[in-house]
């Protein structure tokens, strides 16, 4: 029992993921239904407003003179991120999973969990608060150019409904939750309750996987003719070799700009992971999907960003073994 509730956010991240495809399958009513009716954008907004106002503002402006981690996980995250994905993609023959690859390469980093991990890791939380503001606050004009670029043609977004749709869903909780610290009641009570509060995120962040998995389940449970298991075993482990890649690259580089442990638990998290409503969102637009993008692109996306919650999840497990080093 010990073990189950250490780790309960593992084990339902296990089963959402197949009972939301299996859902999104058998059961195009339901579907619909929860698709629908459950809003991700405010999921996700009450997500980081759960993170926010549990974050002091002292450690926002102590993050913010620290500037190089960073910009490291930013360049990570936006730069270095789709180039060698782009390069992997290169190298594999062609598949209808190619096109959903890219997409999650070129998304900005994730909106709520990396902060979530972070802090549970005993990281720097302010310091992934802060790349996910960065990295989504100029997601309309960063992903926009990668998928011109990798994907051979313009990409059918509309930048300023983008950019407004990012400052609502990511800059706009974050904001209110500092200034619901300004109340000394509100202030003691997500003090109080941390943890609880934290809990309340990672719930969140399972909402937002299923929601993905019912929207995919017709996809990926239904077409057949357009792939094999092999290919769909195949795509996850690339999913699951960039991600590993990218922890590596992103600590790495962490240390070699003399960040802290905490730092550059916050610099791994960040610069690694991707968020999941962008990508479905890019990758079911009616226009990308005309222009002759399959319909699986879908599935890398949501296999992505399973595999870095399970992953990171046991890289907490580790972490939280090592022994912090004697201040």
């Amino acid at each position: 029992m010990k073990h189950l509730l250490k780790h309960w956010f593992l084990y339902l991240l296990l089963i959402v993921i197949p009972a939301g495809m299996v859902i999104g399958q058998a059961s195009p009513g339901t579907s619909s239904l929860i698709t629908t009716t459950v809003k991700t954008q405010w999921v996700v907004f009450a997500v980081l407003f759960c993170m926010s106002v549990t974050l002091s503002l002292n450690k926002l402006t102590q993050t913010a003179t620290r500037p190089w981690g960073i910009l490291t996980a930013t360049s990570i995250n936006a730069i270095l991120f789709p180039l060698i994905v782009w390069g992997i993609v290169l190298q594999l023959p062609a598949s209808p999973f190619s096109a959903g690859l890219l997409i999650m390469a070129a998304v900005p980093s994730t909106l709520a969990s990396a902060a979530v991990w972070t802090r549970k890791a005993g990281g720097n939380d302010a310091l992934s608060l802060m790349v996910t503001l960065i990295s989504n606050g100029l997601c309309f004009l960063v992903t926009p150019f990668w998928l011109w670029l990798m994907l051979g043609k313009s990409a059918p977004l509309d930048s300023n409904a983008l950019a407004i749709r990012l400052m609502f869903i990511a800059l706009l909780p974050m904001v209110l939750g500092q200034i619901a610290r300004f109340s000394r009641p509100a202030k003691q009570f997500a003090d109080q309750y941390r943890s609880r509060i934290s809990i309340a995120a990672q719930i969140g962040i399972l909402s937002i996987v299923f929601v993905g998995a019912v929207r995919s389940g017709p996809e990926l449970l239904g077409k057949t003719s357009d792939f094999t298991i092999s290919s769909l075993v195949i795509v996850w482990l690339v999913c699951l070799f960039i991600h590993l890649l990218f922890l590596a690259i992103s600590w790495w580089s962490a240390l070699m700009i003399n960040c802290s442990r905490e730092d550059a638990i916050g610099v791994m998290f960040s610069g690694s992971q991707k968020t999941l409503p962008i990508a479905i969102d890019l990758a079911t637009a009616p226009i990308l999907l005309a222009s002759g993008i399959s319909s699986l692109a879908i599935i890398p996306p949501l296999l992505y960003h399973a595999t870095q919650l399970i992953v990171d999840t046991l890289v907490i497990e580790k972490l939280e073994k090592k022994p912090k080093p004697a201040e």
